[in-house]
């Protein structure tokens, strides 16, 4: 009988392929299977003990290098401290020497004073009789002042009735403006401006600037914020704000925010205004009259 053929099947493990035969595995794969594992089991080994070595020389390097940086920070302060002293020294040897000349200078002004005290009591004397005469040369020209005046007071008393008169519509005309003054010139804002992030720091003065060029405008206010800004404008009188705001190169949007107490009690009218975003333009002044 023939020799039977060995079987060609083979079975997976480890992820390995290994043949099947008679007996079981081949063993020669099999020992070379084992072969490969020693190998790569003694290449760890060793790339593990090269990773422990590093892992030493670096603690060691981390140890010296703190060690290091302790030493040059004590040398700093060490130097520090010198150089503190030496100014403090200087700025004490500069103190005295000055403090000695003010000395000097004060003990001169003494004798300076005491040599001069004379020569100032005299020319304090002559001043005194200067000003009696010049006093006395007053009094004569209010004498005079009063008799003309009195020679005069009855012309002016013909006159009074005509000033009178005029006085008081004067004085109607100034009434009337302090009440249309007083309609709009509170002392509070009239309005307060929103400016919408993102902020740009040069249109928003820009636009502060074309405010306080207004005639109708008294002052402006600009309050900085975290994320926005705002704008309180104060008035003379009464100004169609939103339309000037919209026509500005500054300006991309402006939208009045309506509330039911907007212009009631003093309370100022409120707007959000989103900036352009462009390289505006110098914005207009207004001529003022």
């Amino acid at each position: 009988m023939g020799t039977k053929p060995k079987s060609t099947d083979t079975v997976e493990l480890w992820g390995r392929k290994f043949k099947r035969v008679k007996d079981g595995l081949d063993g020669e794969e099999i020992a070379s299977f084992l072969n490969e594992l020693i190998t790569e089991r003694d290449r760890l080994i060793k790339q593990q003990e090269h990773l422990a070595s590093l892992t030493k020389l670096a603690e060691r390097t981390v140890a010296e290098a703190d060690e290091l940086v302790k030493q040059e920070w004590k040398e700093a302060m060490d130097q520090a401290k010198t150089e503190a002293n030496a100014i403090v020294a200087k700025a004490k040897e500069q103190a005295e020497h000055i403090l000695e000349e003010k000395r000097a200078e004060a003990v001169l002004l003494e004798e300076t004073a005491k040599r001069i005290q004379p020569e100032l009591k005299d020319r304090a004397r002559r001043l005194y009789r200067e000003l009696r005469s010049q006093l006395e040369g007053l009094r004569q020209q209010v004498i005079a002042f009063e008799t003309e005046f009195e020679h005069g007071l009855s012309h002016l008393s013909e006159e009074a009735s005509t000033v009178a008169v005029e006085k008081d519509k004067t004085d109607d005309k100034f009434q009337e403006l302090i009440l249309t003054a007083d309609e709009t010139d509170t002392g509070e804002p009239a309005w307060e401006l929103q400016i919408l992030p993102p902020i740009d720091i040069m249109q928003t003065l820009q636009i502060v600037t074309y405010l306080d060029s207004l005639p109708e405008v008294k002052n402006t206010e600009l309050i900085p914020q975290v994320d926005q800004a705002l704008i309180m404008v104060f008035l003379h009188e009464p100004i169609q704000l939103i339309d000037m705001l919209r026509a500005l190169p500054q300006t991309a949007e402006v939208k009045e925010e309506v509330t039911d107490d907007a212009g009631a009690d003093n309370k100022p009218r409120k707007a959000q205004i989103v900036l352009s975003g462009k390289n505006a333009s110098p914005v207009y002044h207004a001529p003022t009259f």
